[in-house]
């Protein structure tokens, strides 16, 4: 459930919430601060979260404002640790915003409090000389430290006050963590003359606790007992599922913060942006030494165009690993230097694009990681980035900078199946990002000989296409090791593979492929050898053996993967027992598992086909038992062998 909550001491227009205050803040003092109740000490196990080896008892946090109208946040966080093999969660790190000393952290202090063997409880106290204050990037830090002397049965207490220099920080409330939380909650004063709206984002039967106090000007907010949010496998992005409420301030008087960030309508945002001085007014500037690149490609086609530029600027440019909507020095600054954040990368990119006759705009995206966009608000702080979008043909490509893998005839796979704002005041508007037409798509081929006494060499070639190659390609190239060991090299050491190569991987159109010999012995039981007919299929560990799962499915796009493995037998041998051929599909034909058998006794071969099909890019909740159910049998299936017996 996303709704949105007005609160208001004055008139509301549309949805913003017009504050005025006259009072300071102090910060916050917890009462129950070192004094956890006796229904934590005795806690042995959480009674909705039976799995869990550690619980948050209690997160809360108060934010008001100094005589500055500085935003002050006080925190404070009590947890337990139920078994050993929580120790990792007292291990904390508190990330702040950094850049032009926005955020400071301060007035940190921590303790252990443990009850001992004679039933006496002993506390010690967190170190100031074990707190670390470490960088992280431009932009942000963190506060660092662990906790001494934890155990399992250990309660860990720590608070701190955030001070930032303006409400300009004020971004979202999160009830859940990756621990369950038996108690969160949040007491917000907003500045005198604000306006701002806030959105809770929750499971409908997960209840929630909303006290608004027109008098004081503040608003409380509370959510218990809320299970823990693991990460999931092909999850969507965590952001998409977890309890929270967020706000969003459009600004007020005076002050630093300036820049509006929630507007009333979608166009209004595109209004907003074009006359940004970080953004639209970064559009149409001649990007100084690109003049002789643009004469050079003025004879090309559209398309290659297109491809030319994009190309030029992933050559030329380096990302400093921040995600921006903005340019935050101008893209000259950012040219000229040939490194830049992810907007200054992706606003060079339309200005050349545009340089080079193409039309192109700025579209503003939430990549998968970073969650959906709720199309009803207009809230600009959902998106984390910027693509360039090119319309030729009446077709739209959807390009992003930093991506060294993904061709202009592939959308990027970190936007698939989300909702982007073209920017731009006649053809913009948000578009929802889609590709009905490419998939995961790979065809394998492998070849084993076997010898006498179960031994073997043989060779496999795999064809990976579309989002496939992209997929590989980018692993190939970042962490080779990493990938062969996911694709070539078996865990059991029975096969050694060599003579591995990979080419196309600089083609738009060729498939990647793949190459390579390997060798070695079957293993051996009884009388017969085992014959294993998923070498080189990668699919090693069945991600789907939870019971209970929070998140949808999101493979990211279709997939196909078909495998024809052929088995010539020595003379002298001949096929024991046979895997029988193999169908599983879903009711709507969804998902289907298939595998062929066939024995050719003539020339002693046997054939064997898997072809593995998901039509759907995304499987809802609802879908999980049946997704589960089958993924169950395709391991059954892909680790049955071929029997083999000398005669």
């Amino acid at each position: 459930m996303i709704k949105t909550y007005c609160f208001s001491r004055l008139p509301l227009v549309g949805y913003l919430i017009f504050l005025s205050l006259c009072v300071h803040a102090q910060v916050h003092e917890f009462t129950g601060y070192g004094a956890p109740t006796l229904e934590d000490i005795r806690l042995k196990k959480c009674s909705f979260d039976a799995d869990a080896d550690a619980v948050i008892l209690l997160n809360e946090a108060w934010t008001d404002f100094d005589e500055s109208y500085r935003m002050v946040t006080s925190h404070h966080i009590r947890l337990k640790i139920l078994t050993d093999k929580a120790r990792d969660a007292a291990n904390v790190k508190i990330r702040y915003y950094r850049k032009d000393d926005f955020e400071e952290i301060y007035d940190i202090d921590g303790m252990t409090i443990n009850q001992e063997a004679d039933g006496n409880f002993t506390t010690t106290k967190l170190e100031k000389s074990s707190i670390f204050d470490r960088k992280i990037n431009e932009l942000r830090s963190e506060m660092a430290f662990a906790f001494p002397s934890v155990k399992a049965g250990s309660i860990l207490e720590y608070k701190y006050v955030s001070k930032m220099k303006s409400y300009g920080g004020l971004d979202r409330w999160e009830f859940q963590d990756y621990l369950p939380v038996v108690t969160s909650r949040y007491n917000l004063v907003i500045v005198p003359n604000a306006e701002f709206a806030y959105r809770v984002s929750k499971r409908v039967d997960f209840p929630i606790t909303i006290t608004p106090d027109k008098d004081k000007g503040s608003i409380y907010f509370e959510m218990n007992n809320i299970p823990a949010l693991t990460d999931e496998p092909y999850m969507d992005a965590r952001e998409d599922y977890i309890q929270k409420v967020i706000f969003q301030l459009s600004g007020y008087g005076g002050g630093e913060f300036s820049r509006n960030k929630y507007m009333t309508s979608w166009d209004e945002v595109i209004r907003e942006l074009t006359d940004e001085t970080s953004f639209g007014v970064q559009l149409n500037k001649n990007i100084p030494g690109t003049s002789d690149f643009i004469k050079s490609i003025s004879a090309q086609s559209p398309y290659m165009k297109m491809k030319q530029v994009y190309e030029y600027v992933k050559s030329n440019m380096s990302w400093n690993y921040i995600l921006s909507k903005y340019s935050e020095e101008g893209i000259k600054q950012a040219w000229q230097k040939k490194k830049g954040n992810s907007g200054e990368i992706n606003l060079i990119l339309v200005n050349l694009l545009r340089e080079a006759g193409l039309e192109a705009y700025p579209m503003l995206v939430s990549e998968r990681f970073n969650g959906e966009v709720n199309p009803d608000y207009p809230f600009v702080d959902e998106f984390n980035t910027v693509f360039a979008c090119v319309l030729i043909d009446s077709k739209k490509y959807y390009l992003n900078g930093l991506d060294k893998f993904t061709p202009v005839n592939l959308v990027p796979e970190s936007i698939l199946n989300t909702t982007a704002l073209v920017v731009n005041k006649k053809k913009g508007g948000l578009i929802n990002i889609a590709d009905d037409q490419m998939k995961y798509d790979e065809h394998i081929s492998t070849t084993i000989n076997i010898k006498d006494n179960g031994v073997f060499d043989g060779s496999v070639t795999v064809n990976s296409n579309a989002y496939a190659k992209v997929e590989k390609a980018r692993m190939y190239s970042e962490d080779k090791d990493q990938y062969l060991k996911q694709y070539f090299h078996k865990d059991d050491n029975l096969v050694e593979v060599k003579n591995i190569k990979a080419v196309n991987l600089d083609s738009d159109t060729l498939p990647m492929e793949q190459h390579a010999d390997f060798n070695g012995t079957f293993m051996k039981a009884g009388d017969y050898y085992q014959v294993p007919l998923d070498l080189f299929l990668g699919m090693k560990k069945n991600p789907f053996l939870s019971d209970d799962r929070f998140s949808k499915v999101n493979f990211g796009y279709s997939r196909s993967v078909n495998l024809v493995n052929l088995v010539h037998l020595p003379a002298g041998y001949t096929v024991a027992e046979m895997p029988k051929s193999y169908s599983i599909v879903d009711q709507d034909k969804d998902v289907s598992v298939t595998r062929t058998m066939s024995y050719e006794k003539e020339t002693n071969l046997v054939s064997c086909t898997i072809s593995i099909n998901f039509t759907q890019a995304t499987y809802s909740t609802y879908m999980y038992p049946v997704l589960k159910d089958i993924y169950k049998k395709m391991f059954v299936m892909l680790q049955e062998p071929l029997l083999i017996i000398k005669k």
